[in-house]
């Protein structure tokens, strides 16, 4: 969660603030940042898989003899059987128009959710605006770095986890990466916050068609139904506590 150290220092007051907030509680002491995850049966069933998990801590100075720690965990997710249902669609396309070379995709062409949780000294939570910052810095980081264009909010809506929390679910659309293919992009980005952690979900998955055309062909190379498998994801989302 390596992203999140600019923007925690670019808000020092509001950081100075919840020092205050664990000085009032008598205790700095952070504990860590258990990870957001997706039920095991549910990945199991939906055809996705852990990919990674990665624990960070980070130090936040707040004054010359005074420092508090911030833990943070994030979990990768994919879509295995979106991916293997991805390749085979390109194999059957490659045999019926019998193609002698095979077709490179782009990398990362199937659907991914990411989870973040982050926890400060004494249960302190995040104030709201810098959680919404945090929000807004990561899908600007999804555009910054190529994986789509023109991305732009279409629609929210809620959504109610495992614990009964409920959380408001912002959804997006974007040009893929390659939109000579026709194909779109679509992803959700959410936050919620419970007694010890503030959490923020994101995800994203194709949609539409894949276009090929290369003379002589010109034909969808494979396509996929991104609000269904969008429905699915925010399934998996509402199984984490």
């Amino acid at each position: 969660m390596i992203l999140l150290v600019p923007i925690i220092k670019k808000n020092y007051f509001l950081i100075s603030l919840l020092l205050i907030i664990s000085l009032s509680s008598g205790c700095l002491e952070t504990p860590q940042a258990t990870p957001a995850a997706i039920d095991e049966n549910a990945l199991l069933a939906y055809g996705w898989s852990q990919v990674s998990i990665e624990e960070n801590s980070f130090e936040q100075i707040v004054t010359d003899s005074t420092s508090i720690v911030l833990n943070s965990t994030t979990v990768k997710y994919h879509n295995d059987r979106l991916s293997e249902d991805i390749s085979k669609q390109v194999s059957d396309f490659q045999e019926s128009n019998n193609l002698p070379v095979s077709i490179i995709l782009p990398e990362n062409l199937s659907a991914q959710i990411i989870t973040y949780r982050l926890s400060l000294p004494s249960g302190a939570k995040l104030p709201t605006g810098l959680v919404s910052k945090i929000m807004e810095k990561k899908i600007a980081e999804i555009e910054d770095d190529g994986e789509v264009e023109n991305l732009q909010e279409t629609t929210s809506r809620n959504l109610t986890l495992a614990d009964g929390t409920e959380t408001m679910v912002k959804i997006f659309s974007a040009s893929g990466n390659s939109t000579d293919s026709g194909m779109r992009m679509l992803g959700f980005v959410t936050a919620f916050e419970n007694e010890d952690t503030s959490t923020i979900i994101m995800g994203l998955v194709p949609d539409g068609e894949y276009r090929v055309e290369v003379w002589p062909i010109n034909d969808t190379l494979f396509s996929i139904d991104g609000e269904s498998e969008l429905d699915e994801m925010l399934e998996l989302v509402s199984t984490i506590e």
